[in-house]
């Protein structure tokens, strides 16, 4: 994106000519949420709406934009948003997230819990994902230490800066090279003095970040050569844990709260590739894994990979692999990896560190949205952050904030009308065909038992699919406890066809195995046959474009590059 993305400076309105002749004005204001994050105020042909994004809307923050040259005609009621789309991670009437304490209010209990710690204690923050910025810059100056980062952290923190490499290395942050694009743009990052530090007169001041390990405050990644962290045999080291909040003595985790879960975290993974992928994978772990017990729980760890994402997170041993070698890992040294994963995932014990936990939000709760919204009354609102699949009438826009808005228009309820009550009538007829046939089963040429799942057809939903939604939010294929894999054969284009009538899943696993046949040791499903001729590749991705049979990109697993991924990944900075 950096050869595409144009930085743009806060609070300035911006003209952008989409076509000759058309153009819109675009200004940016701080979202209260992270390094970088903005709301978009969009204006053009007489219109004019807000895209939040993720926003803490505090109330000092609230009272900060309001006055906001750019909005205030929009807060004052000389203007009207036509639309807002808003921030709904936690937007519902239900407790815990009505309301929050203020991030100032857990930045206070973090320090009076920190402060009562002897001076040589040594801290280690999690921070799993960007938006804790202002945290660090606390404990850093209130316990007058500065905070390690491993490199992928220092790199990516150290590209706010326009410094260049050797002012930063001499600022305390190790990095590979000056950020280029950014010094040239003229823009700084307003965050960037206090974390990265700054030029001051002839020298340069350091910020709060630095690569260097002697210091009580740590926020480096586990397992990636710390000697402080990584050797902590003894759990001396105090973690420190953010939380959204807290209710009748229960934290309510803000992990993955929203996205950006592991944001800052660096992975080596494997995309299993679906269910044939991963046969050809175990059938090379049969074959090079001895220990019966061993290859069970390599087993175990694929099969639970495959019900949970489809990737096998390969842990820190590939990284320093690849570090230290430089060369492309052979398959002898990932099946080690995979066995040394599965050993470690069902022997290892968690260590008894003491922690601290505060709250400190990055979304904002109910009552926060409420005072936002009031400030503009927009005429329609949209939601940010939508889960089709469990939406109710409940968590419609005019249910929570109806009563804000200057029209009663409410666009996006009509669509999610339309998909809720669908999804009632899919799963009701679903209901009725198992109880029609809870005992209806059939054999296979092998064998195996072979279940039936009924999907909606295009005549099925033609009189309630939206226009413009694109696709439903249903589940069209329900993993039973026979078919434990079977939402996987969605990405499996070749080996399944999605048909009007139902979708076949043949779900044995062989018992009987023995150590010279592999393959029958890891099989873990095959699919059934067809009655019906297999479409081809073009007919599946044709059928997918025009939405035939309630079907889109999303039910095979989304597009996917054909490109290297030497040529699809931008260089790191």
């Amino acid at each position: 994106m950096r050869k595409l993305a144009k930085a743009l400076p806060l609070d300035t309105p911006t003209l952008i000519e989409l076509v000759p002749g058309n153009s819109i004005r675009v200004t940016l204001i701080d979202a209260n949420h992270c390094v970088g994050a903005v709301m978009f105020l969009i204006e053009g042909n007489g219109k004019a709406i807000l895209y939040t994004g993720d926003i803490r809307a505090e109330e000092w923050w609230v009272n900060s934009i309001v006055q906001n040259p750019v909005l205030l005609p929009y807060s004052l009621g000389n203007r009207e948003l036509d639309c807002m789309y808003l921030d709904t991670t936690f937007a519902t009437k239900k407790e815990p997230y009505r309301q929050f304490p203020s991030k100032a209010q857990g930045i206070q209990e973090l320090l009076d819990k920190v402060g009562e710690y002897p001076r040589d204690t040594i801290f280690y923050f999690h921070s799993w994902t960007f938006g804790y910025e202002n945290v660090w810059i606390a404990l850093s100056a209130f316990l007058h230490s500065r905070i390690h980062l491993d490199e992928y952290r220092a790199r990516v923190y150290g590209s706010l800066s326009t410094l260049d490499k050797r002012q930063l290395r001499e600022a305390g942050l190790d990095v590979p090279a000056s950020n280029k694009p950014l010094q040239e743009s003229g823009l700084e990052i307003r965050e960037a003095p206090a974390l990265c530090g700054f030029r001051n007169g002839n020298h340069i001041q350091p910020g709060c970040l630095t690569s260097q390990e002697d210091v009580r405050i740590h926020s480096c990644e586990r397992g990636m050569g710390c000697s402080v962290l990584d050797r902590d045999s003894n759990a001396e080291i105090i973690h420190i844990i953010p939380i959204v909040t807290r209710t009748d003595g229960v934290d309510i985790a803000e992990l993955g709260a929203g996205g950006g879960k592991g944001d800052l975290d660096q992975k080596e993974e494997l995309e299993s590739g679906g269910v044939g992928g991963m046969n050809k994978l175990l059938e090379l772990c049969a074959a090079s894994i001895d220990d019966e017990r061993l290859l069970a729980k390599v087993v175990a760890l694929v099969r639970r990979t495959l019900i949970e994402d489809g990737k096998l997170d390969l842990d820190m041993q590939l990284q320093k692999h690849i570090h230290d070698t430089q060369d492309d890992v052979s398959l002898e040294t990932l099946v080690s990896i995979l066995s040394s994963n599965a050993l470690k995932d069902s022997g290892m014990e968690l260590p008894s560190n003491k922690t601290i936990r505060f709250p400190y939000s990055r979304h904002s709760s109910y009552s926060e949205l409420r005072g936002f919204v009031r400030v503009f009354s927009p005429r329609d609102i949209f939601p940010c952050t939508v889960d089709d699949v469990h939406w109710t009438p409940e968590l419609s826009m005019r249910n929570l904030f109806g009563d804000l808005c200057s029209a009663d228009l409410f666009r996006h309820d009509t669509i999610m009308m339309e998909i809720f009550e669908a999804r009632l009538a899919f799963e009701g007829r679903q209901k009725r065909y198992r109880g029609e046939n809870q005992a209806d089963t059939q054999m296979t040429d092998d064998g195996a038992h072979e279940r039936h799942v009924i999907l909606p057809t295009s005549n099925d939903l033609a009189s309630s699919t939206p226009t413009k939604s694109g696709s439903f939010g249903v589940r069209r294929v329900l993993p039973t406890s026979e078919t434990p894999f079977a939402h996987i054969f969605r990405q499996e284009v070749t080996d399944q066809t999605p048909e009007d009538q139902s979708i076949h899943f043949s779900s044995v696993a062989k018992q009987h195995t023995t150590a010279s046949d592999s393959s029958s040791r890891i099989d873990l499903l095959a699919p059934s046959l067809h009655k019906r001729r297999r479409k081809t590749n073009r007919e599946l991705a044709y059928d997918a474009a025009i939405g035939a049979d309630g079907l889109s990109w999303s039910d095979y697993g989304g597009l996917v590059s054909t490109r290297s991924r030497a040529v699809q990944d931008e260089p790191e900075l």
